[in-house]
């Protein structure tokens, strides 16, 4: 019994011990696992070709990792701070790949050989420069190359870290000009002494300047050799000379104005030019003042030109030309405006009004017209005509005059005569338009006045109508309305088969009013009413049945 205990007292041991190592084991795992694998940064110079990933792996030089990040994206010759992940294990570190530039430039010295007051470059003093970040020159001390001579010259050469090298070099200035200049607009005349002001020196101009163009302002680059060196040199056209012109004296008339380049003509020089006012002139108040012009060109010479502008006072009306007096006869147009001109001293093109309201062409009598015209000054000019309208006396030579060139036209030898009636119906119908107004009193007189105007009413259509139908020889008298509101008048015509009613005037059914019947007309009556073709049968004759 006592063996028995023992051995399970044994056997709880084992497994205590067991479970011991076990936590034991697990505690060392999770301290393994917390851990950093990889650094919080590396920092490598800028221009170091590569990475490898074993530098940011910290604890274990066993560990396989791999960059997630693609590095050669990455420039490893700019300085700055770039996030990297890296793979171990199946998990992914982040860290910082730090690019440092710590290294200054490196370079050689360059000698340089410049001409009087030539620009030079700091780059031009320093060769080989060797960084692997971009490098900046500049001059410590700018040199002067105003006075000839040798100079040392210092150059700052920076990188993109800030690192900074002093170069020393030499500048040498020769006595010997970098640019030789010549006036536009003058014949070339270039000598190998003129690139020096010390007749010591020996130049020899290489390039061909025969067919130089000096005509406008450029920049020509020319070779010369000084003392068995080729230097590079340059003549410039300049434009030194400012332009000519001569002034123009100008009237103007108050209120109106001119240009600068109005005071000024036959200007010269060889390059663009503008004109401006020294001051602006006043163009409002009457008299003679001084203006002056600056003419400048394109290169900012400038002349002062000075003119006199004389402002003129505008009291001068307009003057008509064309007007007189006029005698018409009684229901005559008259066209006011033909042959009337006006003119003025200042305006062209100018207008003018006539008031004819007075003047009633209808009526036989003496009448005033106005004829008026306004300048832009407000000059007024006011002209008057007299108007005589005289009594129309028509008489048969009178009327046939009008009415034969009509039957010449519309009518053929041909034709019969109720053919000749048809085509005068239709003339008067299309020539004549209606108004509402005629002169009752004389038919021959309103039959004129109708051909000629072509207007009127009913009296006019039948006035028109008789003298056409009695010229062409077609028997026809005058019908006149009983009863009714207004008046009416129309034709009876008869082309030999018998008397028929003829109205040329027009009707709000347009219905064809061409040889109708006594029974027709009455018909039309009945629909129309107010008396329409109401007439007295007793004071003329018949018309068939049909």
């Amino acid at each position: 019994m006592k063996k028995s205990r023992k051995k399970k007292r044994i056997a709880q041991i084992f497994v205590m011990l067991l479970s011991l190592a076990a936590l034991t084991a697990a505690a060392v795992m999770t301290y393994i696992e917390m851990q950093p694998m990889v650094a919080n940064a590396v920092t490598i110079e800028a221009g170091t070709p590569s990475v490898d990933v074993a530098d940011f792996i910290l604890n274990d030089d066993d560990a396989k990792g791999s960059f997630v990040t693609d590095i050669s994206s990455l420039s490893l010759s700019t300085p700055g701070v770039y996030e990297v992940q890296i793979k171990i294990n199946r998990r992914v570190f982040t860290s910082n790949l730090e690019v440092v530039d710590t290294i200054p430039p490196k370079a050689e010295p360059a000698e340089v050989i410049a001409l009087l007051d030539e620009e030079v470059n700091a780059l031009d003093f320093v060769s080989n420069v060797i960084d692997a970040t971009d490098v900046k020159a500049s001059f410590v001390t700018e040199p002067d190359t105003a006075v000839p001579g040798e100079k040392q010259v210092k150059v700052a050469l920076e990188d993109a870290g800030g690192n900074i090298t002093i170069i020393e070099s030499k500048l040498t200035v020769l006595e010997v000009k970098s640019t030789v200049y010549v006036e536009a607009g003058t014949e070339p005349d270039i000598k190998p002494e003129d690139f020096v002001d010390n007749n010591s020196i020996k130049v020899t101009i290489l390039s061909d300047i025969s067919a130089l163009d000096t005509s406008v302002p450029a920049v020509h680059p020319v070779q010369i050799e000084v003392e068995g060196r080729i230097l590079n040199s340059n003549i410039e056209v300049v434009d030194t000379t400012p332009p000519t012109a001569t002034p123009v004296n100008n009237e103007v008339w108050q209120g109106d104005t001119l240009q600068a380049i109005d005071f000024v003509k036959d200007v010269i020089d060889v390059s663009l030019y503008k004109a401006t006012y020294a001051a602006e002139p006043d163009f409002n108040t009457p008299g003679d003042q001084e203006v002056t012009v600056i003419v400048e060109d394109y290169y900012g010479n400038k002349t002062e030109v000075k003119a006199t502008l004389t402002v003129k006072l505008d009291t001068e009306p307009p003057v008509f030309s064309g007007i007189t007096d006029k005698i018409v006869y009684e229901g005559d147009s008259v066209s006011y405006k033909k042959g009337v001109t006006v003119t003025d001293n200042r305006d062209t093109n100018i207008s003018f009004t006539v008031d004819s309201s007075k003047v009633n062409l209808n009526k036989p009598g003496t009448y005033k017209v106005y004829y008026t015209a306004v300048d832009s000054s407000g000059n007024k000019a006011t002209e008057s005509a007299t108007i005589t309208v005289k009594e129309l006396v028509i008489t048969d030579e009178m009327l046939w005059a009008k009415v034969d060139p009509i039957l010449e036209k519309i009518t053929k030898k041909s034709m019969t005569k109720r053919e000749v009636a048809y085509a005068i119906y239709k003339w008067v119908k299309s020539n004549v338009s209606y108004t509402g107004t005629s002169d009752k009193t004389d038919w021959r007189k309103e039959a004129y006045k109708g051909i000629v105007n072509g207007v009127g009413d009913c009296f006019t259509y039948y006035a028109v109508s008789e003298a056409l139908l009695t010229r062409a020889g077609i028997d026809n008298m005058r019908v006149t309305r009983v009863g009714g509101k207004t008046q009416h008048f129309w034709n009876l015509i008869n082309c030999g088969d018998g008397w028929y009613h003829f109205d040329a005037c027009p009707n709000k059914d347009k219905m064809e009013t061409f040889m109708l019947t006594d029974a027709e007309v009455e018909a039309y009556t009945k629909k129309r009413g107010n008396n329409y073709y109401n007439f007295d049968k007793s004071l003329y004759p018949r018309t068939p049945e049909k």
